[in-house]
């Protein structure tokens, strides 16, 4: 009969055992600590403003304005009335206020659009919540049906950049009376992005980008499957379609699937030189021609 492990030998294991249980359970809690700070940063962007206001912008005739959100509460906004008949919703980016997008406001508006400029939904409410683009198409479909009361309303376009060309993209895929659409540097798909489907990375990395989406859905009670532009911009043809990327980023947004699952009309500029965000700034002259251009053709002005 073969003698059993002495007692030192069975301390000695149930040490190791007991050592690498604490380590896994280090790396699974350092993994989640990490996913759910990073998911509340997400999720609770804040509000940031640039600091000024339409006139300073070199718009004239704004006026301040309240569109209700979906929800209930209003989303404080800038109107400008539009002397073409046609008007563009702006959206800046994740935790962006209304004055995010007060140089393209200002381009739009110089050749005659109207323009309704809002906040984010992390700026008016007093949760701070961002979905990223859910919720926000939901609050963007309310203000479509404000401005088209206005008078001299005769068409309606949007323009969002990042977390707001999501959430244009989402709305439009849904509401007809947008009838063109500017989406700037928008992800593909949030679950992916969340889950990490196209990066690398170490345990923990893999404990984080399996907590995510779990985290985010408690975090907002929004499914991330359901934040999916990839998934919705077919449903925006026939309406006109411009995306936007910088030759930095056009990958990893895969901007080319997104515009390979849109239906036509549709195009993509990917503006050289250029990372997320600055377009305008990268390429002053071709953006206006191009967008102010991309609009006029879509409203037939």
């Amino acid at each position: 009969m073969t003698p059993g492990p002495t007692l030192p030998r069975r301390l000695a294991r149930l040490a190791l055992v007991a050592t690498l249980a604490a380590a896994v359970g280090t790396v699974c809690g350092l993994g989640a600590m990490a996913s759910a700070r990073y998911v509340q940063t997400l999720t609770h962007p804040g509000c940031w403003h640039v600091g000024r206001g339409p006139q300073q912008a070199g718009i004239t005739g704004a006026q301040d304005v309240s569109v209700p959100a979906h929800d209930g509460p209003d989303l404080a906004a800038w109107y400008v009335p539009p002397s073409n008949g046609a008007l563009i919703i702006l959206l800046g980016g994740l935790g962006s206020g209304r004055d995010g997008m007060l140089r393209e406001g200002a381009v739009l508006a110089a050749k005659g659009y109207g323009l309704l400029m809002l906040d984010q939904r992390a700026c008016s409410l007093p949760s701070g919540l961002s979905t990223l683009g859910y919720l926000e198409a939901r609050d963007l479909r309310q203000a479509v049906a404000w401005a088209a009361q206005q008078p001299g309303v005769g068409h309606i376009g949007a323009l969002g950049f990042s977390a707001g060309g999501v959430t244009a993209i989402l709305a439009a895929a849904e509401d007809q009376r947008i009838e063109a659409l500017v989406a700037e540097g928008g992800f593909a798909d949030l679950e992916a992005d969340l889950s990490g489907e196209y990066q690398r990375g170490g345990l923990v990395a893999r404990i984080v980008f399996l907590l995510n989406p779990v985290f985010f859905r408690l975090e907002t009670g929004v499914n991330p499957a359901l934040v999916s532009p990839v998934s919705a911009l077919g449903s925006v043809s026939p309406r006109p379609l411009l995306l936007i990327y910088g030759d930095r980023e056009v990958d990893s947004a895969r901007a080319w699937q997104q515009l390979d699952a849109a239906g036509d009309p549709k195009e993509l500029w990917v503006v050289a030189d250029c990372g997320h965000g600055g377009y305008l700034d990268a390429a002053p002259q071709e953006w206006e021609t191009r967008v102010v251009g991309f609009f006029d053709a879509a409203f037939g002005l």
